[in-house]
């Protein structure tokens, strides 16, 4: 057996002497070293906390002893310190917490710490069950608290800051729909309100409060029925070669007849049918007809018209009454609105009693500015005017812009005032702005000057 021994070892020594010099040398791979060397916390077995590469999280067990309270005892890699308040122990709920690793050798290094608890989503009012009817103010309100840091991690490991809730059919047990909070609603923080979406079919569903990996049961039955079909106001920015666009409903069958016309006061009106596509959505292609410019669509269920419903988000419902935009390119400046400062009105919030916006019109009255809302892109340019065009008589007359803004929105729209010179004669004229070396299309409808 020894000798046995000592023949393999012969034969790899002459192996090793006949290697050739260009043979390839195998290099050591290596190791880097790791940042975080240990990271424990009294309590917690170390099969519950991960350290990634900038991510650490800490799952606490059910009966933790230190509430709302770590103190982790971390040893560094070669070279590194921190002067983090963490290593003294920090409460975590609601936190955004960082340990910050420095040195005077290597990089500095950032690692965001997650932790949450046994319990992570803590109901305040009891499971209820739910039934409604498919709408546009339809919606779910709820109250929990969120008892971990503010970040969570779900089950890939990727960080989550958002709670949803994730609507599941009871008759396939498939997920149906996971449902983000509202902004529109003023509730928030720990009552958030969800808006059930269009294309939620009729039926039975089993609801849960989805943070990360964690869940709660929210709903054991969740009744959804049909309601009336309601058309959602749409606006599209479309450049010439487009021609596809989607429609959003409540409640849509498909077994109705669904249509769609399409106006503006330079051409005839283009009737078109829309395809159902799915629950909540319809399809369109725009006629050729349709060129460049500013056009109002009109939705049609079995030959009647449906009047868009009013949006809670005040912005959709303030912001220009065209909905169709066709531009050369993606970032030609709009011409939304058309008004003065004499039609300003007011319109009520959840949060706000009172707040100003301006209508469109097609009647000006020569003794106050035009104003104007035109969405646009980069900084103000120097050169900003509105044009009249005559309509008997093509003549064409240039108003520059004041100086003048009317707001709506905290500013967020502006519009800008054009003063009309005793030189424009009454009457019918189309509409544009000049803003820089651009110019938006026509407005969508005829002005009358008097």
């Amino acid at each position: 057996m020894k000798q046995t021994f000592y023949v393999i070892i012969s034969i790899a020594f002459l192996f090793w002497q006949c290697r050739k010099e260009d043979d390839p040398i195998v290099t050591p791979v290596e190791i880097k070293e790791i940042d975080v060397l240990d990271f424990s916390v009294p309590g917690i077995d170390k099969k519950n906390i991960t350290v990634g590469e900038n991510l650490i999280v800490v799952h606490l067990p059910e009966h933790y002893s230190k509430g709302n309270f770590i103190k982790p005892d971390v040893i560094f890699g070669s070279g590194y310190s921190s002067q983090s308040a963490l290593l003294n122990g920090i409460s975590f709920e609601g936190q955004e917490i960082r340990l910050e690793l420095e040195s005077t050798t290597r990089e500095r290094r950032n690692f965001d710490v997650i932790v949450i608890p046994y319990k992570a989503i803590q109901l305040n009012k009891p499971v209820q069950n739910y039934h409604l009817k498919i709408g546009p103010d339809v919606t779910i309100s709820t109250s929990f608290d969120l008892k971990g840091t503010k970040a969570t991690v779900d089950v890939s490991g990727k960080i989550v800051r958002d709670p949803l809730i994730r609507l599941t059919d009871k008759t396939t047990g498939r997920i149906a729909k996971e449902l983000y909070a509202d902004e529109s609603y003023a509730n928030s923080g720990n009552k958030p309100t969800y808006t059930l979406p269009p294309s939620v079919l009729p039926g039975e569903y089993i609801a849960e409060i989805v943070w990360g990996a964690k869940t709660e049961l929210l709903s054991a039955q969740i009744k959804v029925s049909p309601g009336a079909i309601q058309f959602k106001r749409g606006s599209w920015q479309m450049q010439g070669d487009d021609r596809y666009f989607e429609i959003v409903a409540y409640n849509l069958s498909l077994t109705a007849k669904y249509e769609a016309i399409i106006q503006n006061d330079f051409i005839a009106p283009q009737r078109l049918s829309l395809k159902y596509e799915g629950p909540g959505t319809l399809s369109g292609n725009l006629p050729t007809a349709i060129g460049l410019g500013n056009y109002k669509i009109t939705y049609l269920l079995n030959g009647k018209e449906q009047k868009p419903f009013e949006e809670r988000f005040w912005l959709d419902r303030y912001s220009g009454d065209d909905h169709f935009y066709v531009r050369k390119h993606g970032t030609q400046p709009i011409l939304r609105i058309v008004t003065q400062p004499s039609l300003r009105n007011f319109f009520a919030t959840p949060l706000i009693e009172k707040l100003p916006y301006y209508p469109s019109t097609n009647e000006i009255n020569r003794n106050e500015p035009i104003l104007a809302y035109t969405q646009a892109w980069g900084p103000f340019p120097a050169h900003n005017e509105l044009i009249l065009v005559n309509q008997h008589t093509g003549a064409k007359y240039a108003l520059p812009y004041s100086g003048d803004i009317y707001g709506m929105f905290d500013y967020f729209i502006t519009l800008l005032a054009y003063p009309i010179p005793d030189t424009v004669p009454d009457g019918r004229y189309t509409i544009h702005v000049i803003r820089g070396t651009e110019r938006t299309e026509r407005y969508s409808q005829i002005i009358t000057l008097k």
